[in-house]
């Protein structure tokens, strides 16, 4: 249930915030500027609402992939709870998420789930090949020390191997 903390505790921000805001009129924001947090903090809050509350696996694999459209890395941690949803189908759609974030809480995330005895294989190869998103020295590493790993199937290995070879070309 540490969603639904999380989702509580965004919510009670964004309200905090809401409720702090001078009264009288607004002034009005340049062009330029990003939207209100407390926009944000909805959008997060529903999002992740969506993707933990009892609902077929379509309704809330739309809701996981939503969160990887807003682009807020505080939904990180939640994806990675939902990793461990019983649905095969929640957990694919919550790591091909948190692939699309350039974060250091993603690769570790990712990284995480290579490296994780009880995770299936098909989730540990697709990490792998979200690891080569991540463009970092650390993620490159965690790539190599899979390939080589003797506590991983001969599956992930090979993948964390072609992963490398991919690397590999793309640096030349």
């Amino acid at each position: 249930m540490r969603p639904l903390v999380l989702a509580g505790l965004l919510l009670a921000t964004a309200t905090r915030a809401q409720a702090s805001s001078p009264p009288g009129p607004a002034p009005t924001p340049p062009v330029e500027a990003a939207p209100a947090p407390a926009t944000d903090d909805a959008a997060l809050l529903r999002g992740l609402l969506g993707a933990v509350r009892p609902a077929p696996e379509e309704i809330r694999a739309i809701a996981i992939e939503d969160l990887a459209l807003l682009g807020d890395a505080r939904a990180l941690d939640a994806l990675a709870t939902l990793l461990w949803d019983p649905n095969p189908r929640i957990q694919q759609a919550a790591l091909r998420a948190v692939t699309l974030f350039q974060h250091a809480r993603a690769e570790e995330i990712l990284a995480n789930v290579v490296r994780h005895p009880r995770l299936p294989d098909a989730l540990k190869i697709q990490a792998l090949n979200g690891l080569v998103f991540q463009r970092t020295p650390t993620a490159r590493r965690a790539v190599q020390d899979a390939a080589v790993d003797s506590r991983l199937t001969a599956g992930v290995q090979n993948a964390a191997r072609a992963v490398v070879s991919q690397w590999d070309a793309t640096r030349r």
